[in-house]
């Protein structure tokens, strides 16, 4: 993951005859929509390109966009899975005590006792609660993020705090 963008969607699949596409939300704040007049389209090979957003609707947690140029299902199916991106310094403020994912990717993994367990290389999200992903010395642990065994999330110091249960850590 760059650290330098922020994912905030991801084309889904072309919609129509004239180019528009239906697209995932992937922030928590759809109505940052209105506002942009230019995205970042990233595919799979990494490849980041910028796109004029001539149209922009939010369908509960969906998207339906046309972009500049983009004028026909065709021309709309070659951005399908791409990932709608916005530079860094252009993502959504957040309430206090939230934070980006990606704020927290690469931090230091830590124990109540301040024993070093790894480094969070991922978060799952999963139906039930999210999932930490942590290169541990033995190899990789999964560690759920439930208020009894996430202690602290500092994003600013890159540092999590883990109260660990019985197996959880390698």
């Amino acid at each position: 993951m760059d650290k330098d963008w922020v994912d905030i969607g991801r084309i889904r699949k072309p919609h129509g005859l004239r180019g528009n596409m239906r697209a995932d939300l992937l922030t928590d704040v759809p109505e940052r929509f209105k506002d942009l007049e230019q995205v970042w389209l990233e595919s799979g090979n990494g490849e980041r390109s910028p796109y004029t957003i001539e149209s922009c609707k939010t369908e509960r947690n969906a998207l339906m966009l046309k972009f500049a140029g983009v004028d026909t299902p065709e021309a709309a199916d070659k951005l399908r899975g791409a990932y709608i991106q916005v530079p860094d310094d252009q993502k959504a403020q957040l309430p206090e005590g939230q934070f980006y994912v990606c704020d927290l990717i690469g931090s230091k993994v830590l124990t109540e006792d301040g024993s070093e367990v790894g480094m969070l290389r991922e978060i799952l999200q999963m139906p039930a609660n999210d999932i930490f992903v942590v290169d541990t010395p033995d190899g990789e642990s999964l560690i759920p993020a439930i208020q009894e065994v996430i202690v602290e999330l500092d994003a600013v110091n890159q540092r999590v705090v883990i109260r660990p249960m019985s197996g959880l850590i390698l």
